[in-house]
């Protein structure tokens, strides 16, 4: 859920006499500070020589340009540090809308085809698999899992057709993007 820039107490301001100048750093380098901290913790990072501990400075530093962005312009909202954190992950955008491309009729299996499609068991247990995939990816990226049972019924529907087909993520991000399931490489 997004959340206006830090409201943390200002803090003194010795230089200007504004009250802006030292303010507006303060809250910028809280915020790195804060958005470090919480990738540290969410990574397990264990010392400041190993690659996630760069991971966790990069994110830090584009927290801190939005809330930086936030203060100068009242249009800009700053996502909460998990929600931005996931976001950026997949998308290297903090704020990148992660909810799925609606549903083309077309794409989602009618009851009788992903019925039928259930009579597999390799389909019902990839079914399965994918729903409760799809639903924590949800979960973690803070949308609606409002497709999910769509999508792992068409999901099955490809597994018991049998042949090629992508693994459960890559079948999701397809998804999310309005793409067929099967598409390869893109």
């Amino acid at each position: 859920m997004p959340i206006p820039a830090s409201t943390d107490p200002p803090t003194t301001d010795t230089g200007t006499g504004t009250g802006t100048g030292t303010d507006t750093r303060a809250r910028v380098e809280n915020a790195r500070a804060r958005a470090e901290g919480f990738v540290w913790g969410a990574l397990h990072i264990q010392h400041t020589c190993t690659p996630e501990a760069e991971t966790a400075a990069a994110f830090a530093s584009a927290y801190a340009e939005r809330v930086t962005e936030s203060l100068t312009d009242e249009g800009v909202v700053v996502p909460g540090l998990a929600q931005a954190w996931v976001t950026w992950r997949v998308s290297g955008d903090l704020t990148a809308d992660l909810r799925p491309a609606p549903s083309a009729v077309a794409r989602v299996p009618g009851v009788a085809e992903w019925d039928t499609a259930l009579g597999n068991r390799t389909a019902w247990w990839l079914c399965a698999e994918a729903l409760g995939y799809v639903r924590g990816w949800c979960d973690a990226a803070g949308v609606g899992s409002g497709d999910a049972v769509d999508f792992a019924h068409a999901f099955a529907v490809l597994v018991s057709a049998g042949g090629s087909r992508p693994n459960i993520a890559d079948a999701w991000v397809n998804w999310r993007s309005g793409r067929p399931l099967t598409d390869y490489g893109t």
